[in-house]
Protein backbone atom coordinates (compact mmCIF):
# COMPACT_ATOMS: atom_id res chain seq x y z
CA UNK A 1 0.00 0.00 0.00
CA UNK A 2 3.05 2.46 0.67
CA UNK A 3 4.84 4.12 -1.57
CA UNK A 4 7.68 6.23 -1.30
CA UNK A 5 7.95 8.50 1.58
CA UNK A 6 9.83 11.40 3.05
CA UNK A 7 12.18 10.05 6.47
CA UNK A 8 13.79 11.77 9.09
CA UNK A 9 16.31 9.48 10.76
CA UNK A 10 18.18 10.47 13.85
CA UNK A 11 20.77 8.66 15.63
CA UNK A 12 24.17 9.24 16.81
CA UNK A 13 25.39 6.01 15.64
CA UNK A 14 26.69 6.37 11.99
CA UNK A 15 26.36 2.87 11.39
CA UNK A 16 22.31 3.01 12.24
CA UNK A 17 22.26 6.21 9.78
CA UNK A 18 24.42 4.71 6.98
CA UNK A 19 21.83 1.15 7.55
CA UNK A 20 18.66 3.64 7.49
CA UNK A 21 19.98 5.83 4.46
CA UNK A 22 20.94 2.47 2.47
CA UNK A 23 17.83 0.32 3.25
CA UNK A 24 15.05 2.82 2.79
CA UNK A 25 16.75 4.67 0.05
CA UNK A 26 16.75 1.64 -2.02
CA UNK A 27 13.21 1.64 -1.20
CA UNK A 28 11.79 4.60 -2.86
CA UNK A 29 12.26 7.07 -0.17
CA UNK A 30 13.66 10.45 0.91
CA UNK A 31 15.75 10.03 3.50
CA UNK A 32 17.24 13.05 5.43
CA UNK A 33 19.63 12.35 8.45
CA UNK A 34 20.68 13.95 12.19
CA UNK A 35 23.16 12.68 14.07
CA UNK A 36 21.50 14.96 17.54
CA UNK A 37 18.76 15.34 19.08
CA UNK A 38 18.92 19.06 18.38
CA UNK A 39 19.59 18.88 15.30
CA UNK A 40 16.64 16.52 14.35
CA UNK A 41 14.31 18.99 15.92
CA UNK A 42 15.49 21.76 13.68
CA UNK A 43 15.31 19.22 11.05
CA UNK A 44 11.99 18.49 11.40
CA UNK A 45 10.69 22.07 12.11
CA UNK A 46 12.58 23.25 9.00
CA UNK A 47 11.56 21.13 6.47
CA UNK A 48 8.56 19.04 8.09
CA UNK A 49 6.15 17.38 8.26
CA UNK A 50 8.10 14.33 7.43
CA UNK A 51 5.65 11.28 6.63
CA UNK A 52 7.73 9.33 9.38
CA UNK A 53 10.71 10.35 11.66
CA UNK A 54 12.67 7.52 13.50
CA UNK A 55 14.61 8.53 16.54
CA UNK A 56 17.31 6.87 19.09
CA UNK A 57 15.80 6.99 22.40
CA UNK A 58 18.80 8.09 23.99
CA UNK A 59 20.74 10.80 22.12
CA UNK A 60 24.14 12.75 23.12
CA UNK A 61 21.97 15.99 24.21
CA UNK A 62 18.27 15.49 24.52
CA UNK A 63 16.67 12.28 24.64
CA UNK A 64 14.50 10.63 21.91
CA UNK A 65 11.04 11.70 23.99
CA UNK A 66 12.22 14.70 24.36
CA UNK A 67 12.36 14.99 20.34
CA UNK A 68 9.25 13.67 20.13
CA UNK A 69 7.28 15.79 22.60
CA UNK A 70 9.12 19.22 20.70
CA UNK A 71 8.61 18.02 16.98
CA UNK A 72 4.92 17.66 17.81
CA UNK A 73 4.20 20.96 19.07
CA UNK A 74 4.77 21.90 15.64
CA UNK A 75 3.17 19.13 13.78
CA UNK A 76 0.85 17.31 16.46
CA UNK A 77 -0.19 14.91 13.59
CA UNK A 78 3.70 13.79 13.07
CA UNK A 79 4.44 9.40 12.75
CA UNK A 80 7.67 9.40 14.86
CA UNK A 81 8.79 5.32 15.81
CA UNK A 82 11.54 5.29 18.56
CA UNK A 83 14.79 3.41 18.13
CA UNK A 84 16.32 1.96 21.74
CA UNK A 85 18.80 -0.53 22.53
CA UNK A 86 17.27 -0.99 25.77
CA UNK A 87 13.53 -1.99 24.81
CA UNK A 88 11.15 -1.42 28.29
CA UNK A 89 8.04 -1.49 29.02
CA UNK A 90 8.27 2.00 30.53
CA UNK A 91 9.90 3.42 27.65
CA UNK A 92 7.46 1.94 25.45
CA UNK A 93 4.40 3.46 27.54
CA UNK A 94 6.06 7.26 27.98
CA UNK A 95 6.70 7.13 23.82
CA UNK A 96 3.26 5.92 23.05
CA UNK A 97 1.75 8.50 25.31
CA UNK A 98 3.58 11.40 23.99
CA UNK A 99 2.65 10.18 20.18
CA UNK A 100 5.01 7.45 19.36
CA UNK A 101 3.36 4.74 16.65
CA UNK A 102 5.88 2.56 17.52
CA UNK A 103 9.29 1.19 18.06
CA UNK A 104 12.51 -1.02 17.07
CA UNK A 105 15.03 -2.47 19.01
CA UNK A 106 18.63 -2.15 18.43
CA UNK A 107 20.42 -4.07 16.84
CA UNK A 108 17.72 -4.52 13.49
CA UNK A 109 17.91 -6.49 10.44
CA UNK A 110 16.90 -4.23 6.85
CA UNK A 111 14.41 -6.49 7.17
CA UNK A 112 12.91 -5.39 10.05
CA UNK A 113 13.54 -1.96 9.73
CA UNK A 114 11.81 -2.40 6.35
CA UNK A 115 8.71 -4.05 8.06
CA UNK A 116 7.92 -1.37 11.11
CA UNK A 117 8.42 1.41 8.09
CA UNK A 118 6.01 -0.37 5.66
CA UNK A 119 3.40 -0.68 8.57
CA UNK A 120 3.81 3.52 10.17
CA UNK A 121 3.36 4.73 6.40
CA UNK A 122 0.69 2.31 5.52
CA UNK A 123 -1.58 2.92 8.72
CA UNK A 124 -1.23 6.29 8.02
CA UNK A 125 -2.75 6.06 4.43
CA UNK A 126 -5.60 4.50 6.10
CA UNK A 127 -5.83 6.77 8.70
CA UNK A 128 -6.34 9.91 5.97
CA UNK A 129 -8.53 7.22 3.81
CA UNK A 130 -10.62 6.95 6.72
CA UNK A 131 -10.84 10.72 7.61
CA UNK A 132 -11.84 11.33 3.66
CA UNK A 133 -14.54 8.72 4.05
CA UNK A 134 -15.71 10.05 7.29
CA UNK A 135 -16.21 13.57 6.43
CA UNK A 136 -17.79 12.22 3.10
CA UNK A 137 -20.24 10.14 5.29
CA UNK A 138 -20.57 13.54 7.18
CA UNK A 139 -21.20 16.25 4.63
CA UNK A 140 -22.94 14.39 2.12
CA UNK A 141 -25.05 17.14 0.38
CA UNK A 142 -23.69 19.94 2.48
CA UNK A 143 -22.49 21.33 -0.40
CA UNK A 144 -21.19 24.87 -1.03
CA UNK A 145 -18.75 27.35 -0.80
CA UNK A 146 -20.74 30.12 0.96
CA UNK A 147 -19.59 32.28 4.24
CA UNK A 148 -22.58 30.55 6.00
CA UNK A 149 -21.99 27.15 4.48
CA UNK A 150 -18.60 27.61 5.98
CA UNK A 151 -19.39 28.64 9.04
CA UNK A 152 -21.90 25.57 9.17
CA UNK A 153 -18.98 23.55 8.89
CA UNK A 154 -17.22 24.97 11.44
CA UNK A 155 -20.05 24.52 13.74
CA UNK A 156 -20.79 21.18 13.06
CA UNK A 157 -16.86 20.27 13.64
CA UNK A 158 -17.01 21.83 17.11
CA UNK A 159 -20.49 20.58 18.48
CA UNK A 160 -19.97 16.99 16.78
CA UNK A 161 -17.50 16.37 19.73
CA UNK A 162 -19.42 17.65 22.66
CA UNK A 163 -21.96 15.06 22.46
CA UNK A 164 -24.50 17.58 24.29
CA UNK A 165 -27.94 17.02 22.83
CA UNK A 166 -28.70 19.64 19.83
CA UNK A 167 -31.63 21.24 18.03
CA UNK A 168 -31.10 22.14 14.81
CA UNK A 169 -33.73 24.67 12.99
CA UNK A 170 -34.59 26.36 9.74
CA UNK A 171 -37.18 25.99 7.08
CA UNK A 172 -38.38 22.89 5.34
CA UNK A 173 -36.14 21.24 2.52
CA UNK A 174 -33.01 22.96 4.26
CA UNK A 175 -30.84 19.48 4.94
CA UNK A 176 -31.55 19.50 8.76
CA UNK A 177 -31.11 15.45 8.42
CA UNK A 178 -28.06 16.30 6.81
CA UNK A 179 -26.55 18.85 9.60
CA UNK A 180 -27.95 15.49 12.19
CA UNK A 181 -25.81 12.88 10.66
CA UNK A 182 -22.84 15.17 9.38
CA UNK A 183 -22.55 15.70 13.79
CA UNK A 184 -22.99 11.82 14.23
CA UNK A 185 -19.73 11.01 11.79
CA UNK A 186 -17.72 13.99 13.48
CA UNK A 187 -18.81 12.85 17.25
CA UNK A 188 -17.48 10.21 19.20
CA UNK A 189 -20.36 7.91 18.87
CA UNK A 190 -19.42 7.98 14.92
CA UNK A 191 -18.89 4.48 14.55
CA UNK A 192 -22.53 3.50 16.26
CA UNK A 193 -25.76 3.42 14.97
CA UNK A 194 -27.41 6.85 13.56
CA UNK A 195 -31.62 5.95 13.71
CA UNK A 196 -33.45 8.57 12.42
CA UNK A 197 -37.36 9.39 12.99
CA UNK A 198 -40.38 11.39 11.66
CA UNK A 199 -42.18 12.70 14.49
CA UNK A 200 -44.64 14.15 12.29
CA UNK A 201 -45.26 11.30 10.36
CA UNK A 202 -47.04 9.00 12.75
CA UNK A 203 -49.97 8.56 14.51
CA UNK A 204 -49.47 9.39 18.37
CA UNK A 205 -49.71 5.39 19.75
CA UNK A 206 -47.65 4.01 16.84
CA UNK A 207 -45.16 7.31 17.40
CA UNK A 208 -44.85 6.08 21.57
CA UNK A 209 -44.56 2.58 20.10
CA UNK A 210 -41.82 2.90 17.48
CA UNK A 211 -39.54 5.27 20.31
CA UNK A 212 -39.87 3.34 23.49
CA UNK A 213 -40.77 0.05 21.92
CA UNK A 214 -43.73 -2.68 23.40
CA UNK A 215 -44.20 -5.82 25.42
CA UNK A 216 -46.46 -8.17 23.90
CA UNK A 217 -50.18 -8.32 23.96
CA UNK A 218 -49.53 -4.49 24.88
CA UNK A 219 -52.50 -3.44 22.57
CA UNK A 220 -54.26 -5.32 19.72
CA UNK A 221 -51.76 -6.52 17.45
CA UNK A 222 -48.90 -6.72 19.20
CA UNK A 223 -48.29 -10.42 18.88
CA UNK A 224 -44.29 -10.03 19.93
CA UNK A 225 -42.19 -7.57 21.71
CA UNK A 226 -40.85 -4.99 20.04
CA UNK A 227 -37.51 -2.73 21.27
CA UNK A 228 -38.00 1.00 20.65
CA UNK A 229 -35.58 3.59 18.50
CA UNK A 230 -34.27 4.51 21.84
CA UNK A 231 -32.82 1.18 22.38
CA UNK A 232 -31.80 0.67 18.98
CA UNK A 233 -29.80 3.66 19.24
CA UNK A 234 -28.18 2.76 22.08
CA UNK A 235 -24.64 4.14 22.13
CA UNK A 236 -25.46 5.80 19.25
CA UNK A 237 -27.88 9.00 17.80
CA UNK A 238 -31.06 9.45 17.55
CA UNK A 239 -32.67 11.83 15.61
CA UNK A 240 -35.89 13.17 16.08
CA UNK A 241 -37.00 15.23 12.95
CA UNK A 242 -40.00 17.38 13.36
CA UNK A 243 -40.20 17.99 17.13
CA UNK A 244 -42.37 20.31 16.60
CA UNK A 245 -45.07 17.88 15.60
CA UNK A 246 -44.60 15.45 18.74
CA UNK A 247 -47.96 15.09 20.37
CA UNK A 248 -48.11 16.62 24.01
CA UNK A 249 -49.53 13.45 25.62
CA UNK A 250 -46.22 11.93 24.40
CA UNK A 251 -43.94 14.87 25.22
CA UNK A 252 -43.66 13.84 29.23
CA UNK A 253 -42.06 10.43 28.28
CA UNK A 254 -39.35 11.77 25.96
CA UNK A 255 -38.83 14.13 28.67
CA UNK A 256 -38.00 11.31 31.30
CA UNK A 257 -35.68 9.53 28.60
CA UNK A 258 -33.28 12.42 28.27
CA UNK A 259 -33.49 13.06 31.81
CA UNK A 260 -33.29 9.75 33.30
CA UNK A 261 -31.23 7.98 30.57
CA UNK A 262 -33.97 5.48 30.91
CA UNK A 263 -37.33 4.02 28.68
CA UNK A 264 -40.33 1.94 29.49
CA UNK A 265 -41.87 0.11 26.42
CA UNK A 266 -45.70 0.57 26.29
CA UNK A 267 -47.16 -1.93 28.59
CA UNK A 268 -44.18 -2.73 30.19
CA UNK A 269 -43.30 -2.01 33.88
CA UNK A 270 -39.45 -2.04 33.77
CA UNK A 271 -37.71 0.47 32.54
CA UNK A 272 -34.24 -0.12 30.13
CA UNK A 273 -31.35 2.13 30.27
CA UNK A 274 -29.73 3.81 26.95
CA UNK A 275 -26.95 5.85 26.15
CA UNK A 276 -28.42 8.31 23.36
CA UNK A 277 -27.45 11.47 21.64
CA UNK A 278 -30.50 13.25 21.00
CA UNK A 279 -30.35 15.68 17.78
CA UNK A 280 -33.39 17.48 17.20
CA UNK A 281 -35.37 19.15 14.36
CA UNK A 282 -37.71 21.73 13.52
CA UNK A 283 -39.16 23.85 11.03
CA UNK A 284 -41.74 25.68 13.93
CA UNK A 285 -40.29 28.01 16.61
CA UNK A 286 -40.34 26.23 19.27
CA UNK A 287 -40.36 28.90 21.78
CA UNK A 288 -43.74 30.68 20.56
CA UNK A 289 -44.97 26.48 20.35
CA UNK A 290 -44.02 26.81 24.61
CA UNK A 291 -46.07 29.65 24.98
CA UNK A 292 -48.72 28.49 23.15
CA UNK A 293 -48.49 25.98 25.60
CA UNK A 294 -48.38 22.77 22.69
CA UNK A 295 -44.67 22.10 23.74
CA UNK A 296 -43.58 21.93 27.53
CA UNK A 297 -41.02 24.50 27.99
CA UNK A 298 -38.84 21.77 30.07
CA UNK A 299 -38.56 19.96 27.20
CA UNK A 300 -37.42 22.36 25.05
CA UNK A 301 -34.35 23.29 26.78
CA UNK A 302 -33.57 19.83 27.32
CA UNK A 303 -33.42 19.49 23.46
CA UNK A 304 -32.10 23.04 23.23
CA UNK A 305 -29.04 22.82 24.96
CA UNK A 306 -27.17 24.09 21.52
CA UNK A 307 -28.82 25.28 18.92
CA UNK A 308 -27.94 25.31 15.07
CA UNK A 309 -29.77 27.03 12.60
CA UNK A 310 -29.39 26.19 8.87
CA UNK A 311 -29.66 28.61 6.42
CA UNK A 312 -32.04 28.55 3.62
CA UNK A 313 -31.15 28.41 0.34
CA UNK A 314 -31.19 32.09 -0.98
CA UNK A 315 -28.96 33.34 1.98
CA UNK A 316 -26.41 31.33 0.11
CA UNK A 317 -27.41 31.43 -3.40
CA UNK A 318 -23.49 31.37 -4.98
CA UNK A 319 -24.05 28.03 -3.37
CA UNK A 320 -26.80 26.96 -6.09
CA UNK A 321 -25.02 26.43 -9.31
CA UNK A 322 -22.62 23.70 -7.27
CA UNK A 323 -25.33 22.02 -6.07
CA UNK A 324 -27.28 21.45 -9.39
CA UNK A 325 -24.09 20.76 -10.96
CA UNK A 326 -24.18 17.70 -8.22
CA UNK A 327 -27.82 17.09 -8.75
CA UNK A 328 -27.22 16.30 -12.54
CA UNK A 329 -24.30 13.82 -11.79
CA UNK A 330 -26.20 12.16 -9.07
CA UNK A 331 -29.63 11.92 -11.37
CA UNK A 332 -27.01 10.69 -14.38
CA UNK A 333 -25.64 8.05 -12.26
CA UNK A 334 -29.38 6.34 -11.55
CA UNK A 335 -30.40 6.41 -14.87
CA UNK A 336 -27.38 5.38 -16.57
CA UNK A 337 -27.57 8.14 -19.00
CA UNK A 338 -25.19 10.72 -20.89
CA UNK A 339 -25.42 13.78 -18.30
CA UNK A 340 -26.30 17.04 -19.67
CA UNK A 341 -24.53 20.25 -19.34
CA UNK A 342 -25.93 23.07 -17.59
CA UNK A 343 -25.99 26.59 -19.56
CA UNK A 344 -23.95 29.16 -18.47
CA UNK A 345 -27.16 31.55 -18.25
CA UNK A 346 -28.96 28.64 -16.68
CA UNK A 347 -26.72 28.42 -13.56
CA UNK A 348 -26.88 32.13 -13.43
CA UNK A 349 -31.30 31.79 -13.73
CA UNK A 350 -31.00 29.08 -10.68
CA UNK A 351 -28.86 31.27 -8.51
CA UNK A 352 -31.58 34.40 -8.75
CA UNK A 353 -34.41 32.02 -8.20
CA UNK A 354 -35.56 32.20 -4.15
CA UNK A 355 -36.35 28.66 -3.57
CA UNK A 356 -38.63 28.41 -1.20
CA UNK A 357 -38.36 24.77 -0.60
CA UNK A 358 -34.77 24.84 -0.56
CA UNK A 359 -32.25 22.26 -1.36
CA UNK A 360 -34.75 19.71 -1.79
CA UNK A 361 -36.95 21.72 -4.28
CA UNK A 362 -33.86 22.14 -6.04
CA UNK A 363 -33.29 18.74 -6.24
CA UNK A 364 -36.82 17.87 -7.66
CA UNK A 365 -36.32 21.04 -10.35
CA UNK A 366 -32.87 19.41 -11.67
CA UNK A 367 -33.97 15.86 -11.77
CA UNK A 368 -37.20 16.78 -13.51
CA UNK A 369 -35.03 18.85 -15.84
CA UNK A 370 -33.11 16.20 -16.39
CA UNK A 371 -35.78 13.36 -17.09
CA UNK A 372 -37.01 15.95 -19.57
CA UNK A 373 -33.92 17.74 -21.19
CA UNK A 374 -34.63 18.50 -24.92
CA UNK A 375 -31.07 18.61 -25.87
CA UNK A 376 -27.52 17.72 -24.18
CA UNK A 377 -27.27 21.48 -22.84
CA UNK A 378 -29.99 22.37 -19.71
CA UNK A 379 -31.46 25.68 -20.65
CA UNK A 380 -34.01 27.43 -18.06
CA UNK A 381 -37.03 26.43 -20.33
CA UNK A 382 -35.78 23.06 -19.66
CA UNK A 383 -37.29 23.33 -16.10
CA UNK A 384 -40.94 23.70 -14.90
CA UNK A 385 -42.60 27.21 -14.78
CA UNK A 386 -42.66 28.81 -11.40
CA UNK A 387 -40.00 26.32 -9.88
CA UNK A 388 -37.77 27.63 -7.45
CA UNK A 389 -40.25 30.61 -6.96
CA UNK A 390 -39.47 32.46 -9.80
CA UNK A 391 -40.09 32.35 -13.20
CA UNK A 392 -38.55 31.06 -16.46
CA UNK A 393 -37.30 33.62 -18.90
CA UNK A 394 -39.16 33.88 -22.35
CA UNK A 395 -37.53 32.45 -25.24
CA UNK A 396 -38.54 30.73 -28.71
CA UNK A 397 -37.96 27.36 -26.96
CA UNK A 398 -40.08 28.25 -24.58
CA UNK A 399 -42.97 28.63 -26.19
CA UNK A 400 -42.85 25.11 -27.16
CA UNK A 401 -42.85 23.37 -23.84
CA UNK A 402 -46.91 23.62 -23.41
CA UNK A 403 -47.05 19.36 -23.71
CA UNK A 404 -44.16 19.12 -21.09
CA UNK A 405 -45.18 22.23 -18.98
CA UNK A 406 -48.69 20.10 -18.45
CA UNK A 407 -47.04 16.74 -18.31
CA UNK A 408 -49.05 15.12 -15.23
CA UNK A 409 -46.90 13.01 -12.53
CA UNK A 410 -47.97 10.29 -13.95
CA UNK A 411 -46.48 10.85 -17.62
CA UNK A 412 -43.49 11.88 -15.99
CA UNK A 413 -42.99 8.92 -14.35
CA UNK A 414 -43.12 6.49 -17.38
CA UNK A 415 -40.70 8.85 -19.18
CA UNK A 416 -38.41 7.99 -16.31
CA UNK A 417 -39.40 4.49 -16.58
CA UNK A 418 -38.94 4.44 -20.35
CA UNK A 419 -35.14 6.40 -19.71
CA UNK A 420 -33.89 4.07 -17.08
CA UNK A 421 -35.00 0.71 -19.71
CA UNK A 422 -33.27 1.42 -21.96
CA UNK A 423 -30.04 2.70 -20.29
CA UNK A 424 -30.31 -0.88 -19.13
CA UNK A 425 -31.39 -2.47 -22.77
CA UNK A 426 -34.59 -3.89 -20.75
CA UNK A 427 -32.98 -5.57 -17.83
CA UNK A 428 -35.73 -5.34 -15.42
CA UNK A 429 -34.06 -6.68 -12.19
CA UNK A 430 -31.26 -4.09 -12.78
CA UNK A 431 -33.99 -1.26 -13.76
CA UNK A 432 -35.80 -1.69 -10.59
CA UNK A 433 -32.56 -1.52 -8.44
CA UNK A 434 -32.17 1.73 -10.26
CA UNK A 435 -35.54 3.20 -9.84
CA UNK A 436 -35.44 1.73 -5.99
CA UNK A 437 -38.19 -0.24 -6.05
CA UNK A 438 -39.02 -3.87 -5.78
CA UNK A 439 -39.11 -6.41 -9.63
CA UNK A 440 -42.93 -6.84 -8.44
CA UNK A 441 -43.93 -3.33 -8.50
CA UNK A 442 -42.03 -1.95 -11.76
CA UNK A 443 -44.35 -5.20 -13.43
CA UNK A 444 -47.05 -3.55 -12.18
CA UNK A 445 -46.21 -0.18 -13.40
CA UNK A 446 -45.07 -1.53 -16.87
CA UNK A 447 -49.19 -2.92 -17.08
CA UNK A 448 -50.37 -0.05 -15.72
CA UNK A 449 -48.33 1.71 -18.40
CA UNK A 450 -49.39 -0.44 -20.86
CA UNK A 451 -45.61 -0.82 -21.47
CA UNK A 452 -45.42 -4.77 -21.31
Amino acid sequence: MSGSGKILVIDDERGIRSLCADVLGRAGHEVSLAETGEGGVQAAIANGPFDLILSDVRLPDIDGLQVLERIRERYPTQTLILITAYPSVDTAVRGMKLGARDYIAKPFTPDELRIVVRRALDEDVLRRENATLRDELAYGNLIGTSPAMQSLRDTIEKVGRADANVLITGESGTGKELVARALHYHGQRAGMSFVAVNCGALVENLLESELFGHVRGAFTGADRPKRGLFVAANEGTLFLDEIGELPLQLQPKLLRALQEGEVKPVGGLDPQRVNVRVIAATNRDLAEAVKDGTFREDLYYRLNVINIPVPPLRERSEDIPLLAEHFLDRAAARALSPRPELAPETSEWLAKQPWPGNVRELENAVERAFVLASGPVLAPDDFAPGVGGGTVPSSPSAQQTDSRELISLAQLERIHIERVLAAVEGQKTKAAAILGINRTTLWKKLRAYGME
